[in-house]
């Protein structure tokens, strides 16, 4: 899913892995940011989770260092520490 300038929430089920679904939606992602008028995509990955964090990597995305943000849940935000990664796309594709 894409929100404004982010790839928000993308999950690839374990049977699916390495089958290229990843890929895609991570391509069709890219598109839709730079369609929304942005030249930067970013997406944040829990810290640890470095199997998402090689893929990202492997994708063209770069880790752009450790942040906090709120995640919203049914009654307050919960903090949690993650990975930003960033990638340059424009509307021709991706850069």
């Amino acid at each position: 899913m894409v929100k404004d300038d982010e790839l928000y929430q993308m999950y690839v089920s374990q049977v699916a892995r390495g089958s290229g679904v990843a890929q895609a939606l991570i391509g069709d992602a890219e598109v839709r940011v730079a369609a929304n008028g942005h030249d930067l995509a970013w997406l944040a990955c829990a810290v640890g989770n470095h199997r998402a964090g090689r893929f990202y990597e492997k994708s063209g995305w770069i880790n752009a260092g450790q942040r906090r943000v709120d995640l919203d849940t049914s009654e307050v935000a919960f903090p949690l520490d993650v990975w930003r990664f960033e990638k340059q796309v424009d509307a021709g594709g991706v850069s």
